[in-house]
């Protein structure tokens, strides 16, 4: 037995009928319960009248006249009437008619309410579902709860709601890496005075690297062959501050960027962060070039 079919049996002998979500259905009580007879009965389609109600909580009567006829635990009868009734309202959201065989056809208005066209019930005989202790049970699959109209309006709209999802995924996700990227972005200007910016090389291996290494990769290799007479020690200072707090807050920030940067100050006035060197005196305005680079207002100090 469908699910359907247990509805228009249930609205017959009741004479009302709940459903979840929905509101409730009323048969004229006028009419008999004529769902045992042989031949089937059609009653005028004003028999049956409709109450909107999305508070309408699921029918225990239902539930139970269910299991007469299915046999089904309890449970799992209240489980098939649910997902019935879900993918009803999923039908009814997404702007198609729920058809509830042999009572009439539900749609949604622009405000959200549910209006009914009834249809003509049919009352036909209804057998309870009998035991089957041989054979393979039958899948979850072969139940079917909507009529072929609603199967192929289910056919169609599925795949809308799929890629409704899929466009929201990507959405989602370009949102998230747009905020990533700025979030990293201002982390690191926050990190870099408005006077000087220190640019980090793009390949992670140079952040190991001291800027002694990094100044005389820019160096002629002829460089090795000069005597240790021409070698003269200097520095490039690239920032100086009245204060010794300011001063090792920035030798700690330039250390992060792996930078070979040191602190002194000669009259306890003017604080120094430069990068020491131990090179040919010709040399310094290689060193100057590439430490450009990375600093925008540098000059020497021996």
């Amino acid at each position: 037995m469908k699910i359907e079919q247990a509805l228009s049996h249930y609205l017959l002998k009741n004479k009302s009928l709940s459903l979840q979500g929905i509101g409730t259905f009323h048969l004229d009580a006028s009419i008999p319960d004529t769902a045992d007879r042989e031949r089937p009965i059609i009653f005028p389609e004003n028999a049956v009248s409709f109450h909107y109600d999305p508070k309408v909580t699921e029918d225990e009567g239902l539930v139970d006249f269910i299991v007469e006829y299915t046999h089904k635990i309890k449970p799992l009868a209240s489980s098939d009437l649910e997902s019935f009734l879900s993918l009803g309202r999923q039908f009814l959201n997404i702007g198609n008619p729920l058809v509830l065989q042999n009572i009439g056809t539900l749609d949604k208005t622009n405000s959200g309410e549910l209006v009914f066209k009834p249809g003509h019930l049919v009352a036909e005989k209804l057998e309870p579902q009998k035991m089957k202790n041989d054979g393979p049970e039958p899948e979850a699959g072969e139940e079917n709860f909507f009529n072929e109209y609603q199967q192929e309006r289910h056919r169609k709209g599925g795949p809308k709601l799929l890629l409704v999802f899929l466009i929201l995924l990507v959405l989602g996700f370009i949102a998230w890496s747009v905020w990533h990227y700025l979030g990293n972005r201002k982390e690191s200007a926050e990190n870099v005075t408005s006077t000087e910016s220190v640019v980090p090389i793009s390949d992670s291996s140079n952040f190991k690297k001291d800027s002694s290494v990094i100044a005389n990769a820019g160096i002629d290799s002829s460089l090795s062959k000069k005597t240790s007479s021409d070698t003269v020690s200097f520095k490039i200072v690239v920032k100086q501050y009245r204060t010794s707090e300011a001063a090792e807050k920035r030798l700690k920030e330039l250390q992060t960027y792996h930078r070979n940067v040191i602190m002194y100050t000669k009259d306890s006035v003017t604080y120094k962060i430069a990068e020491p060197f131990n090179l040919p005196l010709s040399d310094t305005t290689k060193i100057l070039d590439s430490l450009k680079r990375y600093y925008t207002k540098i000059y020497l100090e021996k």
